[in-house]
């Protein structure tokens, strides 16, 4: 406890007599970079977030539902509906029933029937309405227009990069141009059927693969696919879970009451994306290991100048019997506390700065709106990655001057 003492001592008086504007540049710094290292991770699980949203919200729910492998379709979907509605967590299911089109805009323009045009081929799905906004936001996403109803048959909603647009992220030529809400657009469906319909709405769900589809009533594709019985019939049931409910546990219930089909969670269909966000994922570790490398170069540059310039002080420690350790104790308290107030008014700056502001400002990204996403995990491997360089640069100065003989230290050779 004593050399603990004399070694905090040694570090007040060497922190006090310095120059105070050095040592607000030092934990400025020291500052920085740990707002660094929590902004860059914070940032990207942000996006890692706001994708993961996007998928839940307009894409695949929590739990989707697809027909057994040797099968097109889900059977007797309206009782199966009633069935999955009286599990507990289960806020909301909805039957998709799949197809695509070829879609056309301004096709009475054109010169000859072999004429491209505006068109092209999306996916187009067929939904009822009540329940459909119960599981997805694309209602709450519409740009112009609005939304279907249970009793449309000839209006339809497009997504933004079929409609085309300034809206549209695609290159008008991979979309219709540009078609406004009141606008009509022909489908050719792959049974030949023709069919016009008059654009009810347009959605930007900022998801690339939602927005690239069109959706009509379930009503209406059943009777371009010719018979009744497709009303009963889907593709694909998505289940939305009430919040703070584990989709995996829907899972396993679905499963045990024996439901026949494919049941996956959001997140296996999210795995390409996750993939990608991985590489960002290592991106930020080498920008936050940058930033802890600039922060250990000046503590070290600074722990060594006060060295060499105490160098004499330090031999006479030790001539009158002063412990090693002691003196070393003092530079690494001193390094230990830049990196502790670094820490102290970075946290500030995030918490009551960074975090305020990108709540009520996210950044307007082309994939959503993404906000700072400040994990525990992400704070404490700041923390000991900054302490860990500042004891780390403290310690090498401090050890280079103890293998010098007490002589030279007192002469300063």
């Amino acid at each position: 406890m004593g050399n603990l003492k004399v070694a905090l001592f040694l570090a007040y008086k060497s922190i006090t007599r310095g120059n105070r504007w050095a040592l607000v540049l030092i934990v400025l710094v020291m500052s920085l970079s740990f707002v660094n290292l929590i902004f860059t991770a914070s940032i990207l699980s942000g996006v890692m977030t706001t994708m993961d949203d996007q998928l839940v919200d307009t894409m695949f729910a929590h739990v989707s539902i697809s027909p057994e492998e040797n099968e097109y379709y889900i059977y007797d979907v309206r009782q199966l509906e009633n069935r999955i509605e009286q599990v507990p967590g289960v806020a909301g299911v909805s039957a998709h029933l799949d197809s695509s089109a070829f879609i056309e805009y301004r096709w009475k323009e054109k010169q000859q029937a072999t004429d491209k045009g505006n068109s092209g081929t999306w996916e187009v799905i067929g939904v009822d309405p009540q329940r459909e906004v119960s599981v997805t936001t694309i209602h709450e996403q519409i740009i112009a227009g609005s939304y279907l109803d249970e009793n449309d048959r000839d209006e339809i909603v497009l997504g933004v990069e079929i409609a085309g647009g300034d809206s549209a992220q695609s290159a008008s030529f991979l979309t219709l141009g540009g078609v406004s809400v009141g606008d009509k657009v022909r489908l050719t469906y792959p049974n030949s059927i023709q069919r016009e319909y008059e654009v009810k709405g347009i959605f930007r769900a900022r998801e690339m693969t939602a927005d690239r589809v069109a959706f009509v009533t379930t009503k209406e594709l059943a009777s371009v696919l010719g018979r009744n019985v497709f009303s009963d019939r889907a593709s694909q049931i998505l289940v939305r879970a009430e919040p703070n409910v584990d989709e995996n546990s829907l899972i396993e219930e679905f499963r045990a009451m024996g439901i026949q089909g494919e049941i996956r969670s959001w997140r296996e269909h999210g795995g390409a994306v996750r993939g990608v966000m991985s590489t960002f994922e290592i991106i930020a570790g080498l920008i936050g290991g940058i930033g802890l490398i600039v922060g250990a170069i000046v503590i070290f540059i600074v722990i060594y100048i006060a060295v060499l310039n105490k160098k004499r002080q330090i031999g006479i420690l030790r001539a009158i019997g002063m412990e090693q350790s002691t003196i070393i104790g003092s530079y690494l308290i001193q390094a230990l506390l830049y990196a502790i107030c670094g820490v102290v008014f970075g946290w500030l700056v995030v918490h009551f700065l960074l975090q305020p502001y990108f709540t009520h400002n996210p950044l307007d990204l082309a994939l959503g709106l993404v906000s700072l996403n400040v994990e525990s995990s992400t704070v404490i491997s700041s923390i000991v990655g900054l302490i860990g360089a500042a004891i780390l640069a403290g310690l090498i100065p401090a050890r280079a001057i103890m293998r010098q003989s007490i002589i030279k230290s007192i002469w300063g050779t």
